[in-house]
């Protein structure tokens, strides 16, 4: 360390005079860019050690003689000083970001709240989650936020009879799984801005929670999974518990109405699969036993083409 006996308290005065200055031009600067709050201890840490350095390399220059041994060592001091500093902060962002990348970390943050599920109001007005409920599928507690509640009573209060007979039956599943003892739920207050979108706030949340979303909204489905969001659709869930038919598998089929093609029937699957019935157009009506010929894939579903047999039992 340089001799501090040699100055005056003026000298001393002007020494942190020029300190402070310098180091709140650093701040200054390194807030313009937006610097984040962990870099304040690498900060610490590089100014307590500037300091130090600063002193010892400046200890020797005391020993100049006149004004040299005055000044250049508390100009030295200070310009190692914010040197070291300066050296500290800038490898701050490669170390906070070796830490956020430590396996233990990334697996705590990964599996924080990875339970829990945001329900849109689509899947309360569509009524299935009721009975998927029941049954014990749901594994995690769902969260609905206050904005979904106050849009489904916007849909319980429509004029339109159709919503409103929606809107009413969302409101009582809602209330009927508050009761259910397989489904932990939660209402949340509202923790976003009243102007976003609907389909935004959810989006926010599941990123708040770490959350999965529980939608049949198509919309929502894609933007969910362009932003690396894990969604729950129920349409999906329906249709891959239907039923696995091959071709040449004998199955019994209600014709119900008339095919787009001449002779065609029309019937279904409980399930809702479409079954187009070969020359079943005279058949209207009966059950039929059927050989299932192909099956196509559609975006819809699964169109099923049978032929009936042709010693088939018919009943009305």
């Amino acid at each position: 360390m340089f001799n501090f006996d040699q100055f005056s308290s003026q000298d001393l005065l002007f020494f942190l005079i020029i300190l402070v200055f310098a180091i709140t031009i650093l701040i200054v600067v390194r807030r313009l860019l937006k610097v984040s709050f962990p870099y304040f201890f690498v900060g610490l840490i590089g100014l307590i050690t500037g300091l130090a350095v600063g002193s010892l390399i400046a200890s020797p220059l005391a020993k100049l003689p006149g004004n040299y041994g005055r000044w250049f060592p508390m100009i030295v001091d200070i310009f190692v000083t914010v040197s070291i500093l300066d050296l500290f902060l800038a490898q701050a962002k490669p170390i906070d970001n070796l830490l956020r990348n430590l396996p233990s970390l990334k697996d705590k943050d990964k599996n924080h709240h990875s339970d829990n599920i945001i329900m849109d109001t689509s899947v309360l007005i569509d009524g299935r989650i009721d009975k998927i409920a029941h049954s014990g599928f749901i594994l995690g507690k769902i969260i609905v936020p206050n904005f979904v509640l106050a849009e489904l009573q916007n849909i319980a209060d429509s004029t339109d009879s159709v919503r409103r007979t929606k809107g009413r039956m969302g409101l009582d599943i809602l209330e009927g799984l508050q009761y259910n003892n397989r489904v932990k739920i939660e209402i949340v207050d509202e923790l976003t801005s009243n102007r976003e979108p609907v389909d935004a706030k959810i989006i926010k949340l599941a990123k708040m929670f770490n959350a999965k979303i529980l939608t049949i909204d198509y919309n929502l489905n894609k933007i969910a999974k362009i932003q690396k969001i894990e969604v729950l659709n129920i349409n999906e869930l329906a249709e891959s518990i239907k039923s696995v038919l091959i071709p040449g598998e004998e199955i019994t089929v209600k014709v119900i109405q008339e095919g787009k093609e001449p002779n065609q029937g029309i019937g279904y699957m409980p399930d809702g699969t479409m079954i187009i019935v070969e020359n079943g157009y005279k058949l209207l009506g009966k059950e039929l036993s059927c050989e299932v010929v192909r099956i196509f894939q559609t975006v819809a579903g699964k169109m099923i083409f049978v032929e009936p047999k042709k010693k088939s039992t018919q009943k009305r």
